[in-house]
Formats: C-alpha cells, sequence, structure tokens
C-alpha cells in the first residue's frame, strides 16, 4: 500500500514541476504582451498627436485665418 502511495505522491510531484513551469513560462509571456501594447499605445498617441498638428496646420493654409 505505502509503495502505491508513493507513486501517486511522484506522478503529483511530476504534474505539479509542470505546472510550476508552464505558470512561469505564461508570466513571461505576459510581460512580453505588455510591453507590445505599451508600443501600440505610444505609437496611437504619437499619430493622433501629429495628426491634430497637421490638422491644425491645414485648417490654418485652407482658411487663412481671415474671417
Amino acid at each position: 500500500m505505502a509503495s502505491k502511495t508513493e507513486q501517486c505522491l511522484i506522478r503529483m510531484e511530476e504534474k505539479l514541476d509542470h505546472i510550476h513551469k508552464d505558470v512561469e513560462q505564461n508570466s513571461k509571456d505576459i510581460e512580453e504582451l505588455k510591453k507590445v501594447v505599451n508600443i501600440g499605445k505610444g505609437s496611437v498617441k504619437t499619430l493622433v498627436w501629429i495628426g491634430s498638428i497637421t490638422g491644425v496646420i491645414l485648417g490654418i493654409l485652407k482658411y487663412g485665418g481671415n474671417p
């Protein structure tokens, strides 16, 4: 009976080790995704800023600032 319990504990330990490795990999992947998302956010903010400035400049050129 003890050997069956020992075998079961060994299998559980192996499964826990595997789960631990998976969790570590998922944590690394999440950090990489956060970096990519932050880069995307920065790009969108930059494009909006450049588009706004371009729109103001084109508006001034088109209407010339004259009423």
